[in-house]
C-alpha cells in the first residue's frame, strides 16, 4: 500500500515540482555529457593538452556535486515541510515514523530514478552536440554516432545517486525525529530575521555599502597596481564582499518597507499595498538564501568574463605574435639546419633572414627588412627620410604612443635626433619576437648607428641581457599549411645549448653548479594555436558547465519557493477578486511580484561585478582592448539573462495556473 501511495506521490510531486524536475534531468544530462568527453579518446587525441581536459572536467564535477546537493537537499528541505500536516496526519492515523520516513524515500528515488534516466538520454544528444563543437574547433572530421560509455554512466549515476541518498538520509533522520506537532505546524513556522529592530536593519544596509565600496577599492588597486599583486589584500576584498552581500540581504526588507509602505501616495496605489506585504515577508524569511544565491550569480557573471578574457589574451596573442607559421631566433645567425628540416617537412612559400637590434633599452630593425617582411604579410611598404622613424606597436598600445608623439614628435638614436612620422598596428610579432610590445623602425642609413650602440653596450657590461629568448638574427618563414606539434618538436631539437657556472647561497654556504641556456628560441603558429584551442575548449565549455548549472539551481530555488506557497497565494488573491480587482490586476500583481523576487537576487552582482571585471582586465589590457571586455560583459550578461529569464517566464506561466485552479 505505501509503494502505490509513493508511486501516487511521486507523480504529483513531478507535477507539482515541475520546473525543479527538469533542472535534475537537465544537471544529469549535463553530468554523463561531460564525463563522456573526458572519458572520450576522440577528443583526447586532438592535442597533448586536451589529456587535461579530462582532470579538469573531474575536479569541476566535485564543485558541481555541492551546488546539486545544497539544491537538492533545499527543495527535498521544502518538500518536507510543505508536506508536513500530510505526514503528521499519517501518524495520527497510526502509520509508523519508520514507514513515512520509508515512503518519502522511495518516492524521491523514484522521481530521481526517472529524472536520471531521462538525463542519460538527454546526455547522449548533448555528447553528440559538444563532441561536434570541439571537432570543429580543431578542424577535424567528425560524423555523427551513437555512444553510450559505461564509464561514463557508472561516474554520473555515483555523483547523482550519491547526492539524493545523502540528503534523503537526513531527511529520513528528521522524519523519524519530529513530532506530530511540529509536523502538522511546520508550515506556520517562518525563517528567523537575525535582526528584528528597523534601526538595525538601517544600520546594517548602510554598512553593506560601505563595505562593498571598500572591497571595491582593494580589488581594483591591487589588479591596477604596477608593483607585484598581493594576494592577502584580494582575499580580503572577497571577504568584505561576502559579507556585505549578506548584511544587504538581511536589511534590504527593512529599506522596501521605509522606502514604499511608508509614503502614503505610493502604499495605497492601486494593489501596491498588498504587493510589498508579500515581498518583504517573503525576503525576511529567506535573506540568507538570497544572499547565498547572490554570491553564487557573482562566481558566474565573473567567472564567465575572466574565462571570455582569457580566451581573448590567447587569440589575440596568436594574431599579434604570431603573424608568420614558423618563427626563428639564434644569436649567431647560423640558420642552415632550421632552413634544412622546415624545407623538407613544411610547404614553403617564403623565407626570410634578418636582424634586429637592441641597446639595452629599445629594439630597432632597419627600413627594408621591415619592408620585405611587410610584403611577406601582403602589406603595403612605406617610406622614411633619413630623420625619421617609425614605432610599430601593440594595436592596444597605439593611443599611448600616438599621445606620446604628439607631447614629444622625437627621439635620439646614437647622437641624432630624428623624427617620429606615424605609429603603425599591423600584426608584426611584437610580443618579444620583432620587439618587445614595440620595435622602432630606422631608415638604413641609421642600421649602422643602432648596431655601434648595441655593441658598444654589450661590450661595456658583464651583466648585459639581450632576452635569452629573444636573439637578435632571425629567419620568418610562410608556409601553404600549418605546421602541428610534431614538427615544433623536432625543430626545437636543433637549438643549441650551452652550460654556464652559477654560484647561489644555499643553506648559509656559497655553491657553484652548472645551468643549461638555449642559445635560440623556436616559434610556431601551429603549435602555439593548438595550445589556444586547448585551452579555449577546457575554459570555455568548463565555465558554460558550471555556470549553467549554477544558474538553474538558484532561479529553480527561487521558482520552487514561490511555487510551492502557491496555496497561500491562492487564498489572497481570491481575497483580491473579491474586493473587486480584475483578472488583468492581479496578473500584473503577480508578475510585479515575481519580478521583484527575481530580480533581487541580481540586484548586488549586477551592480558589484561590472567594477570587479573592469579591474581584473586591467592586467589583460596589453592584449585585449576595452571594447572586447564591454564585448564579454554584454555577451555573459545576455546568456545569463535569457537561461534566467526562462526560469522566471515558466515560474510566471505555473503561479498564474495555480492561483486560478482553486
Amino acid at each position: 500500500m505505501l509503494g502505490k501511495l509513493s508511486i501516487r506521490n511521486a507523480k504529483r510531486q513531478a507535477k507539482d515540482y515541475m520546473i525543479y524536475f527538469i533542472t535534475v534531468i537537465l544537471s544529469a544530462a549535463l553530468m554523463f555529457s561531460f564525463n563522456s568527453i573526458a572519458a572520450s579518446k576522440d577528443i583526447s587525441e586532438l592535442s597533448s593538452y586536451m589529456n587535461e581536459f579530462g582532470k579538469a572536467i573531474t575536479g569541476i564535477s566535485i564543485l558541481i556535486i555541492f551546488v546539486m546537493a545544497w539544491l537538492i537537499h533545499y527543495t527535498m528541505k521544502f518538500m518536507l515541510e510543505k508536506r508536513s500536516k500530510e505526514f503528521g496526519t499519517y501518524q495520527i492515523l497510526g502509520i509508523e515514523k519508520k514507514d513515512i520516513a520509508n515512503m518519502f524515500t522511495l518516492e524521491n528515488l523514484v522521481i530521481g530514478i526517472v529524472a536520471f534516466g531521462i538525463g542519460i538520454l538527454a546526455g547522449v544528444f548533448l555528447y553528440q552536440v559538444f563532441t561536434s563543437i570541439i571537432m570543429n574547433l580543431f578542424q577535424q572530421p567528425y560524423q555523427i554516432k551513437i555512444t553510450f560509455d559505461p564509464k561514463a554512466v557508472g561516474k554520473t549515476a555515483i555523483y547523482f545517486f550519491g547526492i539524493f541518498i545523502i540528503v534523503l538520509l537526513n531527511c529520513r533522520r528528521k522524519i523519524q525525529k519530529t513530532k506530530v506537532y511540529d509536523l502538522l505546524y511546520a508550515t506556520k513556522q517562518n525563517e528567523n530575521t537575525m535582526i528584528q529592530k528597523s534601526r538595525g536593519n538601517v544600520f546594517l544596509f548602510i554598512l553593506s555599502f560601505v563595505l562593498f565600496g571598500i572591497a571595491l577599492f582593494l580589488n581594483h588597486h591591487e589588479f591596477s597596481s604596477e608593483t607585484e599583486m598581493k594576494p592577502r589584500n584580494v582575499f580580503f576584498a572577497i571577504v568584505l564582499a561576502i559579507v556585505g552581500i549578506y548584511l544587504f540581504y538581511i536589511s534590504i526588507s527593512s529599506f522596501i518597507v521605509k522606502r514604499y509602505l511608508e509614503n502614503k501616495t505610493k502604499k495605497y496605489q492601486k494593489t501596491n499595498l498588498f504587493l510589498y506585504r508579500n515581498l518583504t515577508s517573503k525576503i525576511n524569511t529567506m535573506s540568507l538564501t538570497m544572499g547565498t544565491i547572490a554570491m553564487m550569480f557573482i562566481i558566474i557573471l565573473i567567472g564567465g568574463n575572466v574565462a571570455l578574457l582569457m580566451n581573448n589574451m590567447l587569440n589575440n596573442e596568436i594574431e599579434m605574435g604570431y603573424p608568420f607559421e614558423i618563427m626563428v631566433s639564434s644569436p649567431d645567425g647560423d640558420f642552415s639546419q632550421y632552413k634544412e628540416y622546415i624545407e623538407k617537412n613544411a610547404q614553403v612559400k617564403q623565407m626570410y633572414e634578418y636582424q634586429t637590434y637592441y641597446d639595452g633599452n629599445l629594439y630597432y630593425m632597419g627600413l627594408s627588412d621591415y619592408n620585405h617582411l611587410r610584403k611577406m604579410l601582403g602589406h603595403e611598404t612605406v617610406d622614411l627620410n633619413d630623420d625619421e622613424v617609425i614605432i610599430h606597436c601593440l594595436r592596444t598600445l597605439k593611443k599611448k604612443y600616438e599621445d606620446q608623439v604628439k607631447q614629444k614628435g622625437e627621439t635620439t638614436i646614437g647622437d641624432k635626433k630624428v623624427k617620429i612620422k606615424e605609429v603603425r598596428t599591423e600584426n608584426f610579432g611584437q610580443l618579444s619576437f620583432n620587439g618587445d610590445r614595440f620595435i622602432f623602425v630606422v631608415p638604413d642609413s641609421l642600421v649602422d648607428t643602432v648596431k655601434a650602440e648595441q655593441e658598444r653596450i654589450c661590450k661595456g657590461t658583464d651583466n648585459f641581457d639581450y632576452n635569452s629568448n629573444d636573439f637578435g638574427y632571425r629567419l620568418v618563414v610562410t608556409t601553404e599549411e600549418s605546421t602541428d606539434e610534431t614538427f615544433y618538436d623536432e625543430l626545437c631539437e636543433f637549438i643549441m645549448t650551452k652550460e654556464i657556472p652559477m654560484t647561489q647561497e644555499i643553506a648559509g654556504e656559497e655553491q657553484t653548479f652548472n645551468v643549461s641556456i638555449s642559445l635560440g628560441n623556436v616559434m610556431t603558429k601551429g603549435k602555439r594555436m593548438s595550445v589556444t584551442k586547448s585551452f579555449y575548449t577546457m575554459v570555455s565549455f568548463l565555465a558554460f558547465y558550471v555556470a549553467l548549472i549554477f544558474v538553474m539551481a538558484t532561479a529553480t530555488l527561487l521558482a520552487i519557493q514561490q511555487l510551492s506557497d502557491s496555496e497561500k497565494y491562492k487564498y489572497r488573491y481570491a481575497l483580491l477578486r473579491k474586493l473587486g480587482v480584475d483578472e488583468l490586476t492581479i496578473n500584473k500583481t503577480i508578475l510585479k511580484q515575481l519580478f521583484y523576487y527575481f530580480a533581487l537576487p541580481m540586484l548586488i552582482p549586477f551592480v558589484m561585478s561590472i567594477p570587479a571585471i573592469l579591474s581584473i582586465a586591467i592586467p589583460f589590457k596589453i592584449a585585449v582592448s576595452m571594447a572586447e571586455v564591454w564585448q564579454n560583459i554584454v555577451s555573459i550578461y545576455s546568456l545569463f539573462m535569457m537561461v534566467y529569464g526562462i526560469y522566471f517566464v515558466a515560474t510566471d506561466v505555473q503561479f498564474i495556473r495555480n492561483i486560478e485552479s482553486v
